[in-house]
């Protein structure tokens, strides 16, 4: 088992860099307030305040994995590591994202929790920003929020209806992706490495090229984020801002609909469970490459290829120490009988170490393997599947003497968030059980003569 044991004197060193100048209230984040100080607790609205006038967005909020940012179980636990190991600057630096009203506040560290825990990435969060600081590849990171301490709340329009509640104004960036990238880019505070970089992937590819935004797929329905990817224009939905004004031309949804399928298990809603699942399964497509025949007591090549039709980030994408996305190659005779397999799952959750893997693999300073981020030193592997482009992996396949056709040979894509051992380490054996999405698959038939 991948052991996850403290290596103390590392990580006391690793706690006094992150602790940083006692002057900055919020390191190692990046996070910063109008004031340049902390914030009024006072100076945030929660969720049910603001469901008030804006009911259909807090809605599709509830229940969402951004309303689960901080009380996720997952979260919680390596949270509880990264307190344990790098004391409270490290706790903090995760909250920077998974609660950074509570950050701003000082409510996080050691404060007792309140709403501004509790919700974590919740309306505030998020409509009192008031710019992103640059961080890395143009974009933010490591919760580069400039967050407004006073009354005024920002989205994407300038000509936002008075309100007897608070000021409104445009933000600038609200409707840009650098705004996602305050949270969706993640670098190591200590030694630079980055870790998590999807919005750098976007950047780089075609959905960048074509206009189209994190916003135009992830606070869209899913149905409307494929028509998105297929058509490669965004939509422009109508829709209510407030109950009680007229609908705009163009209002995003709520949603936040990424890949986490295990949202119920987190506390979310099987509504977004049901449309992670949904997302996942039009993110790609699988192809056989099948030779025309084969003959027994041979070495056959099959190709498997993969592409990416449906995520303008890469396939995964996130914390991608994490995340594994494989292929399951199973290759059966005439009567059913397994000839080859490559990627299958054992009894204890563990992939056949030989299958082909997407994800990444950071090492520590003693070049160990870890899943845990502040450990990382330096990334020894990464193998992604770009948006739009097409990896194409080709197997060996050994027939034995006498085998009989025709062959029956299945692709499947899979998809889980974690390693399953991993989630028996951090909550006990199979009390975590990792949902596995079958995200595409293709079958074809091998003639043997």
């Amino acid at each position: 088992m991948r052991t996850l044991a403290i290596v103390a004197g590392l990580f006391a060193l690793l706690a006094a860099v992150l602790a940083g100048d006692d002057d900055d209230p919020f390191a190692p984040t990046r996070l910063r307030t109008v004031s340049g100080g902390r914030a009024d607790p006072d100076a945030f609205f929660e969720a049910l305040d603001c469901a008030e006038c804006h009911k259909d967005q807090y809605e599709q909020w509830k229940g969402s994995v951004h309303s689960r940012a901080h009380n996720d179980s997952i979260y919680l636990a390596f949270a509880r590591r990264a307190r344990e190991e790098g004391g409270e600057a490290m706790y903090r630096f995760c909250s920077g994202c998974h609660a950074p009203l509570a950050v701003a506040t000082g409510e996080i560290p050691g404060g007792e929790p309140t709403f501004l825990t509790d919700e974590g990435v919740t309306c505030d969060a998020c409509h009192t920003v008031k710019g992103v600081g640059e961080v890395h590849a143009g974009g933010g990171g490591n919760a580069s929020l400039l967050l407004d301490d006073g009354e005024t709340r920002y989205g994407p329009f300038a000509d936002a209806s008075p309100n007897p509640i608070h000021p409104s104004a445009a933000s600038g960036v609200h409707d840009k992706a650098e705004f996602c990238s305050a949270c969706h880019t993640l670098v190591h505070p200590h030694n630079g490495l980055v870790i998590e970089n999807t919005y750098e992937e976007w950047r780089k590819g075609p959905y960048a090229a074509a206009g189209i935004r994190c916003q135009d797929c992830h606070m869209r329905t899913v149905e409307q984020a494929i028509e998105v990817a297929r058509t490669m224009k965004p939509l422009r939905v109508p829709g209510k801002t407030t109950v009680d004004l007229e609908p705009r031309p163009n209002v995003y949804a709520h949603l936040f609909t990424g890949a986490n399928v295990n949202a119920e298990l987190t506390g979310a809603s099987a509504h977004h469970a049901a449309e992670a699942e949904k997302r996942l399964k039009s993110a790609a497509v699988v192809e056989l490459g099948l030779p025309e025949a084969a003959a027994p007591g041979t070495e056959v090549s099959l190709e498997v290829r993969v592409t990416n039709v449906g995520a303008g980030h890469a396939i995964p994408t996130s914390i991608t120490e994490l995340r594994q996305v494989w292929i399951d190659l199973r290759v059966t005779d005439a009567a059913g009988g397994e000839v080859f397999r490559s990627g299958a799952i054992d009894a204890d959750g563990r992939v056949d170490p030989g299958a082909v893997m997407y994800h990444a693999v950071l090492v520590d300073e003693k070049g160990e393997v870890t899943y845990l981020p502040w450990r990382a030193a330096r990334m020894v592997k990464e193998k992604l599947i770009p948006p739009k482009e097409t990896v194409v992996e080709r197997f060996a396949v050994p027939l034995p003497e006498g085998v009989r056709g025709p062959l029956a040979v299945r692709a499947v894509l899979r998809y889980r968030s974690a390693p399953q051992d991993v989630m028996d380490e951090l909550f006990g054996k199979g009390k975590y059980p990792i949902r596995i999405v079958d995200m595409a698959e293709a079958e074809g038939a091998l003639t043997v003569r």
